[in-house]
Order: structure tokens, then sequence, then C-alpha cells
């Protein structure tokens, strides 16, 4: 049998079919031909220019037999869904947290108002204790963000969250930064220590991980990069001193640790703590738009920010590899060359090696995150590239 040697048809950029595809068996009110619509609409909106400015909007359709959000705002009769709605109405409508509800009838696709559907602050806190982690309402999020990118969240109840983000024609699956095996034994260490010995730590460690998972979605929202430092218990200051560290600038506040514990501690009166909360972690997570590392102890107490790591560029790279997203513990997927990773990616792995259970968390530019740890081999784990589970950025 003569094997050919004609190269494979090259598939082509994806498209708004590709989406649909991925996001089917569909688990919301929408038919498969209605969810088709749905995202060929709204794909065709993004292209669109009014007035020098291409569109940005988020649509939301409930779960099939599902909770379904309050209309902020209810439209009398409700709208036709199509592509003039979308230009007409969505300027009036902040994309996040807000979205367009949209629903299917026997005459076909309408827009039933606008509802609130994604939650910040304490609610964001809430949702990522109380509901897959995200702060979504359950449903199907479709975000327009930018001429052909899209970003989908399909959040059921009981189906794992399917991520998907079409940018540039390819299609891609994302991860969220809150679920992998970095940033969850970080999470667990983070609690033990504060819990000091106690044997039922209650909520805390729930809310030790809703409040980082804040700070990193915040530290994305920002758009200017930068990095995160966890160091091992032991080690508050040593590496000042043993050469890995510059000194920056020393921080005595926030202590997002003893923030949690206060959450944790204060019953049915939390409100008292929200604001502490919501200060603490906005500023910890701008605090990594400086040049430099934010650095945090094993209690998450910030120790500095704008501290360089004292890895030099000629030093050889660890041995990297990546780390499956998909799973609880660390599950070594392949190998990374780190050569052709950025300044801040390079340090952060020659950090990690040297420093045997110290974490790093780097946050690029356009919004993906990378998280990094020293395995018992001696070799670094890289799990990335992570987002935050949320269609839009949290609300500034």
């Amino acid at each position: 049998m003569q094997v050919s040697t004609v190269p494979a048809p090259d598939p082509g950029p994806a498209g708004p079919l590709d989406l649909a595809a991925r996001l089917c068996p569909n688990s919301t009110m929408l038919s498969e031909p209605g969810l088709v619509t749905l995202i060929e609409t709204a794909y065709r909106a993004s292209l669109k220019r009014e007035e020098g400015r291409y569109p940005s909007f988020q649509l939301f359709s409930p779960l099939a037999g599902g909770p379904e959000p309050v209309l902020d705002l209810r439209f009398s009769p409700p709208q036709p869904y199509c592509l003039n709605t979308l230009h007409r109405l969505s300027p009036g409508i902040p994309p996040g947290p807000y979205a367009f509800v949209v629903k299917e009838g026997p005459e076909g696709l309408r827009t039933e108002g606008v509802a609130r559907v994604e939650y910040s602050g304490f609610g964001a806190l809430r949702g990522r204790i109380d509901y897959h982690g995200g702060t979504l309402f359950p449903g199907l999020s479709l975000y327009v963000c930018a001429p052909a990118r899209m970003r989908a969240v399909l959040l059921s109840k009981d189906n794992p969250a399917v991520y998907l983000e079409l940018r540039e024609g390819q299609l891609t699956s994302c991860h969220d930064n809150a679920f992998s095996p970095v940033f969850l034994p970080l999470c667990r260490q983070a609690a033990m220590v504060l819990a000091n010995g106690q044997d039922d730590p209650g909520a805390l460690p729930s809310l030790v991980k809703a409040t980082l998972a804040r700070v990193f979605s915040l530290a994305v929202a920002a758009g200017h990069g930068g990095m995160f430092v966890f160091l091992p218990p032991g080690h508050q200051g040593a590496c000042l001193t043993d050469g890995l560290l510059s000194p920056g600038v020393g921080v005595a506040w926030p202590n997002l640790g003893r923030v949690a514990q206060n959450l944790a501690a204060a019953g049915g009166n939390q409100a008292v703590h929200l604001e502490q909360w919501d200060t603490a972690t906005r500023v910890t997570a701008h605090a990594s738009c400086v040049d430099g590392a934010v650095i945090l102890d094993a209690a998450l107490s910030v120790l500095g920010f704008r501290i360089e790591l004292l890895a030099r560029d000629e030093d050889a790279l660890p041995v990297c590899v990546s780390l499956s997203p998909e799973s609880c513990e660390p599950a070594v997927t392949g190998a990374v060359d780190m050569a052709v990773f950025g300044t801040r990616h390079r340090s952060a792995a020659r950090f990690c090696a040297r420093l045997p259970g110290a974490v790093a968390v780097v946050v690029s530019q356009d919004g993906e995150m990378r998280e990094f740890v020293r395995l018992p081999d001696g070799r670094v784990g890289v799990c990335g590239p992570l987002v935050p589970m949320s269609v839009s950025a949290p609300v500034a």
C-alpha cells in the first residue's frame, strides 16, 4: 500500500461554529441551533465598528430548569436577539458584571433584559466558596471583548466548568488558577500555618483560597503583568541575606492571612471586616504592577514589593517540566523550554530551583498566569497558562 506524501489540508482558523460545537452537549435553555445563532450573531457584532469603536458586551443564558438571575433592567417587550439590538443597546450596558439575558421561544431568540451575573467584593468570595470556585451565575456566559475575540464559560450543576476562548482564529480551553496543583497545596499550607494546630479550622481554608484567588484575579485585570513569590515556612527574612532577593520596598501591612482569620472568626458579623478584606486584596494585587516581585511569607503576610529576584540571566536554567492543570496534585506532562520565555518566567524558575518549598506566580500582560514550584526530584514544575475563572475582569 502506497502512503500519500501530500500534506494534510490546513484545517484553517477556528470560528464561532467551532466554539458552539465545543459547548455541546448544551445544558442551557437554548436549543443547539439557538446556541449557534447566539454565538454567530455575537461574533458578527464584534467585527462591526460603530463611531470608531468596536463593541464590548456580555451575554448570558440560564441552565435548563435552573435558577435565573434577577433582571436589573427588564425590556418591555423583550427585544429580538439580532445584530441591530446588540449594536444599539450594548454601549449603554457595562460588560461586567452585567449581561444581556437571552432566552429562546417559538419565534427564536429574544433579549429579556440585563442582569448581574458576576459578583465582586465579598460576593465573589462567597461565590468561590459556594459554587464551582467561580464568581459567575450558573449558566452560559459569553463575553465579547474585541474583534473576533470571545470568552465562554459554561457552569452546570453536575459537570465540570467549561472555559473556552476564541482569539485570533485559535480556540483554546483554559483552566482556572484557583484549582491548580500548585495553588491548592499553597492554600492548604497557609491554612495550616494560620490554624496553628487547631483541630477544626472552620471556614479558614476556604477563605484563604478565596482571598488569594481574588488577588490573582485583580492582578490579571490590571493588565500590567507582575510576579508574586511565596516563601516556605521559616524563611521570612533569611532570603534577604542568602543573596536570593534584593531589599526592595519593605511592607508591614497588609497581612492577607490575618484578614482571612478575621473573616473566619467573625461569624454572622462579617460586614465589619469586608472593607479591610477588599482593601487588602486590592492593594496586594496592584503592588504587582510595579517592576519586581511581591513577596509573601507562609502565613500570607506581605513582606515587600519591587523586590528583584537575584538570579543572573547567565546562570544555567533549571530543568523544567509542565504540570497538568487538571490534577489536584503535581502530575508531570512533559518538558518545558524556559529559554523561550521572558525575564520574569526565567527568574521565577531559577528562584524556585534554589529555594525548595517556594512558589512563584507570574502574571503576563495578556492575562495568562503560570505557577512555579520545585518538585521533590529537583526539577521545577510549571503549571499554566492559567486564567481566573471569570468571563470578564472583576469589577474595579
